[in-house]
């Protein structure tokens, strides 16, 4: 007889668990792509595309991340308003300074398009 029951079992399969990731000295892609799996479930045994199967991520220490090179001054993250003459192009230190955790939001939004389902578990 095993020493849990099969409710336990069960529960431990499809509870939602918390994943704290630090962000300092790490490029933002990295950081997406591990927010995208735990968002979505995938590092999971029971994982379908079509189940909600996902995990909480907290990101911290997001003001501390690191780009290689020089592209703090280069990477240009661009929006259009939909108005005429409404093409926004910001850098990602001017962004950077505005707001530290958009460079990292706007990264994980970026890495998978089907994640924006899941940004209301997705904490910065």
């Amino acid at each position: 007889m095993s020493s849990y029951s099969r409710a336990a079992q069960q529960w431990a399969t499809f509870a939602r668990m918390w994943y704290f990731i630090d962000a300092k000295m790490q490029p933002p892609g990295k950081i997406a792509s591990l927010c995208a799996i735990h968002l979505k479930g995938k590092h999971k045994p029971m994982y379908h595309d079509i189940s909600d199967c996902g995990d909480h991520v907290v990101v911290v220490n997001t003001r501390h991340i690191a780009f290689s090179g020089n592209k703090w001054e280069q990477k240009v993250y661009s929006s259009h308003t939909g108005y005429p003459g409404g093409f926004r192009q910001v850098t990602a230190a001017n962004l950077h300074k505005r707001d530290q955790t958009a460079v990292s939001t706007i990264a994980k939004l970026y890495h998978s398009a089907t994640v924006k389902h899941y940004l209301p578990v997705f904490y910065s």
